[in-house]
Order: C-alpha cells, then structure tokens, then sequence
C-alpha cells in the first residue's frame, strides 16, 4: 500500500474524530506487516484531560489488539474540526516515544506544507530514550 492511500485513510478516520476541548481533529492510518491497515483518531475527555488520547496511540493499540505488533508505517493528518484544510501535523513526542518503543524503523507519513514527507521515527529525535 502507498503513502497516499494511508494518507486517504487517515482523513477519513479523522472524521470521526472526538475533539471538544481543542476543536482539532487528528486521524491516522497505520500498515501492519501483515498488510492490514488499522486507523485511529483522537478522543479528548472534556472532564479529564489526562483520559484523552492521540490517533497514533488509538490506531497503535487497535493493531496490537488485533494482533498485530509489527508496523511498517504510519499516516497521520489533522486540521481543525470543521476545515477540510490539512496543517503541518506530526506526532506528538509521548506518540513518538511510543511508537520509538515499537520499532525505530516505522515510517512516519504526515503533510508539510501542503508536500508529502516521510521520516522514520528515530529521526525526530536527538537522543532517544532507551532503556537497553
């Protein structure tokens, strides 16, 4: 499956996003190595921040529920709720991190100024915390 497919994905999984607080909507499409494609979008709690979470982390815990613990790739895009104009949106460094504990390797999908760029997650860091 191609970027752009992911990137696809992800708009359409930001649609269902639950944004309250922030009124900015985040959906994300990850490929598992199994080929399978698994979404997520973010959920904010408006009595208690800390129960919110990101689309990465959703679409993350969606695969690793369903089996799937080895990703290739991930597509994330956001923008306010009610645009359909897509900002620079990049993973969040507790998303990062997260994803940094999976696999170092998983490419990370996301738009910069208005251009498709792809990073691997070990790349948006300048020293990574590992426990190893």
């Amino acid at each position: 499956m191609g970027n752009e497919d992911l990137l696809k994905i992800a708009k359409n999984a930001r649609i269902r996003s639950v944004c309250p607080l922030s009124s900015y909507a985040v959906g994300a499409a990850l490929l598992a190595k199994s080929g399978t494609v698994y979404i997520g979008t973010n959920i904010e709690d408006k009595v208690i921040m800390s129960l919110s979470n990101c689309a990465e982390r959703v679409a993350i815990q969606n695969a690793i529920t369903h089996g799937d613990r080895e990703i290739l790739k991930i597509a994330v895009v956001g923008g306010k709720k009610e645009s359909n104009y897509l900002d620079n949106t990049v993973p969040c460094g507790v998303c990062l991190q997260y994803m940094l504990n999976l696999d170092e390797n998983i490419e990370v999908i996301f738009f910069n100024d208005g251009e498709v760029c792809v990073k691997k997650v070990k790349d948006f860091f300048v020293q990574p915390f590992k426990l190893d």
